[in-house]
């Protein structure tokens, strides 16, 4: 099986809610995450291509927020994709990444790898 991933996924579990449009909330525990997805523990309710935002709160006055589309949801889990986030949340969820990776110095080397296709401005 070919590995495309463009990022390190570190396995943590961290709590995080998922904004579904409509304002529901659904909590999810993380199984692991990068810079560009996670994977979280199942939840009924969240359907595969959806879009919506991730909300991990670090701290009183900290937090990653990133707009997001559903993967995959099933019995097996949540994968989620990140969306292209602004410069605070990545940030932030490079912090918790590295924290988490077995290597730090393997995460900030794939940063030099473009993560997210050109989007092509307008």
């Amino acid at each position: 099986m070919h590995n495309n991933r463009r990022r390190s996924r570190v396995r943590t579990q961290v709590t995080a809610n998922y904004l579904q449009q409509g304002n529901t909330v659904f909590p999810l525990v993380t199984q692991n995450i990068s810079l560009k997805g996670m994977l979280a523990r199942p939840q009924p309710g969240i359907h595969a291509g959806e879009l919506g935002v991730v909300r991990i709160d670090l701290s009183s006055d900290a937090s990653i927020e990133i707009e997001c589309q559903v993967i995959r949801s099933d019995s097996t889990g949540v994968a989620i994709d990140f969306r292209p986030m602004d410069e605070q949340s990545f940030f932030h969820l490079r912090n918790l990444v590295r924290y988490n990776a077995p290597d730090a110095d393997q995460i900030d080397d794939e940063l030099k790898i473009p993560a997210f296709e050109d989007v092509p401005k307008s």
